[in-house]
């Protein structure tokens, strides 16, 4: 056993045992601070990381922000990202260009957002000319399967959602997504209207997207997000009748299903609904391999790998080991502590899948002090780069309270007392 396997499993023991943080917004944290120390100290001899041993440095082990579309509208809000991200010392943004089937950028294949209100305006282009004058990078952020959310329906009639009506997810009883209220979506906890993998258009369609960017913008990368299956029961035929002429996904006379409500996911996803997402994720690379060879293909994907394959067909462990991606941005967005550092053990478990993962916390539902331990948890074992979602949540207040936790003294090695430790 390795002197990391060591340090997995002390962190892990110390973990289970210690107590919930779920109800207190402000978590006493001074149990799993130790529980880190204990587990640094348990390796012998090996120094602690520069983040930990230098409590004082002005870089605070934070090198991505995600930032949100909203926050792209106009160019006061770029500069002020930009002018943020170099205050807080990333050295990177994922910025959102193509949110629900629109484009944050000069694009011939998708709609213009409806929320750019100047129509000359390229959001995409400023960023990367301010952010990269400041030494910063830029991912495009980029929604595949997801492609609206809204009440109402695209205006755009080249929206994908009014173009390819043919292309949308359907639920068991065969409606389309687009039939889903806001209600049902809220009930069922899904973000919107998704498309269907199954349908080769549809990969053709975001490989056409993702090279488009990448031929027209100086990009330093490209993220999918959203590169999986919703979380509801689907027609598992579809795939059957999937093709690209319009009517295609359409049950034949005759086959149409009951009348049922839409449900949760209660079957495992099958292999073929896996590989239709992970041919997803192919078409994109190829097109990257074409026109930039070498540029960083990333993807932000579930952090609990079980649900992301059962319930989303996401099996991203593998789209790592078969080289489709470079990066993994595990989404590490659950409130609790325990929960958070329990998903990082499992990924430093896998030193094949630590190297290339990228623990993403959220601190939108999250206080500064649990934030800043859940940062603690990640460099201690060992996680080159983190990341946070998102820059649009990361308020003046919350980021004074955030970095001074994070400049707080390192807990130090813990001497455990003949009893043992609770």
């Amino acid at each position: 056993m390795t002197r990391g396997v060591f340090a997995v499993a002390a962190l892990a023991a110390a973990v289970v045992s210690a107590p919930p943080v779920v109800a207190d917004p402000m978590p006493d944290l001074t149990a799993p601070a130790e529980a880190i120390g204990a587990a640094l100290d348990s390796v012998g001899a090996r120094p602690a990381p520069p983040f930990l041993a230098r409590p004082d440095s002005s870089a605070h082990g934070l090198d991505y922000l995600w930032v949100v579309r909203w926050s792209l509208t106009d160019s006061a809000r770029i500069e002020q990202a930009v002018a943020r991200a170099r205050e807080i010392g990333v050295k990177g943004l994922l910025a959102q260009v193509v949110g629900r089937g629109d484009a944050y950028y000069r694009s011939d294949l998708l709609p213009r957002a409806e929320s750019l209100a100047e129509p000359d305006f390229d959001p995409l282009g400023l960023l990367i000319s301010r952010a990269h004058a400041a030494g910063l990078e830029v991912h495009a952020w980029v929604n595949c399967m997801l492609v609206w959310s809204l009440p109402h329906r695209p205006r755009d009639p080249r929206h994908v959602v009014n173009a390819h009506p043919e292309w949308i997810a359907r639920l068991a009883n065969g409606r389309p997504m687009t039939s889903l209220t806001p209600r049902q979506c809220r009930r069922l906890g899904v973000e919107g209207v998704f498309l269907s993998p199954a349908f080769p258009g549809v990969r053709a369609w975001l490989g056409s997207i993702v090279r488009e960017i990448v031929e027209r913008y100086a990009v330093d990368g490209v993220q999918l997000d959203y590169i999986r299956l919703p979380g509801v029961q689907l027609d598992g035929d579809a795939g059957a009748f999937a093709g690209d002429a319009p009517g295609a996904g359409e049950h034949p006379a005759g086959a149409r299903r009951g009348s049922a409500a839409p449900a949760r996911v209660q079957t495992p996803r099958t292999d073929s609904e896996c590989a239709h997402v992970a041919a997803v994720v192919g078409e994109v690379r190829d097109s990257l391999t074409r026109v930039r060879p070498g540029l960083p293909l990333s993807a932000a994907v579930l952090a609990d790998t079980a649900v992301a394959e059962r319930a989303n067909a996401q099996r991203w462990t593998s789209w790592l080991r078969d080289g489709l991606i470079d990066r993994a941005f595990a989404m590490c967005y659950a409130p609790p502590l325990r929960t958070v550092v329990a998903q990082l053990l499992s990924f430093a478990a896998s030193p094949g899948v630590q190297r290339r993962v990228v623990p993403g916390f959220a601190i939108y539902n999250t206080a500064p002090a649990t934030a800043a331990a859940k940062i603690r948890a990640a460099r201690a074992l060992g996680f080159a780069e983190l990341a946070l979602y998102s820059y649009d949540a990361l308020k003046p207040d919350y980021w004074r309270s955030l970095r001074k936790d994070l400049d707080a003294p390192a807990p130090g090695p813990r001497v455990a007392s003949p009893g043992g430790t609770r």
